[in-house]
């Protein structure tokens, strides 16, 4: 059984990479509700509410070294629980992997880290509750 993704909540469709990770949590039977952005300027929300959690999620696309320090760094001021999809990135996936390994060590405000693959496969970094 699928899950479910709502984008009642939304004014304009969710990015597409943002969509595509919603649709990857879908089909492992996660139901998916996009939150309505903020109206306050310079204010973020997170993207989704999944397992009753906010969850931020991020599609890094760029190919520097810093491509993963900065969405982490914006993704943290959005939310404590923090979404990456690797699928679309071109800094090398073994890269990338152990730089969240030790953002995630290191960063108090992380509490979970959801990793996407290439391969589609998802690590997860545990709570630190």
């Amino acid at each position: 059984m699928l899950g479910k993704i709502d984008i009642s909540r939304l004014n304009t469709p969710p990015e597409k990479h943002e969509f595509e990770t919603a649709k990857f949590f879908a089909s492992r039977e996660k139901d998916i509700t996009f939150l309505r952005p903020s109206s306050i300027p310079n204010i973020h929300r997170p993207d989704i509410l999944m397992d009753g959690l906010e969850w931020e999620i991020k599609c890094p696309e760029g190919g520097s070294k810093r491509t993963i320090e900065s969405n982490i760094r914006k993704a943290v001021t959005q939310s404590h629980y923090i979404i990456i999809d690797l699928r679309w990135i071109k800094v090398p996936e073994k890269q990338c992997l152990s730089q969240l390994e030790l953002h995630f060590k290191t960063k108090p405000a992380i509490k979970r880290l959801l990793i996407i693959t290439k391969n589609l496969e998802l690590i997860e970094f545990p709570s630190k509750s």
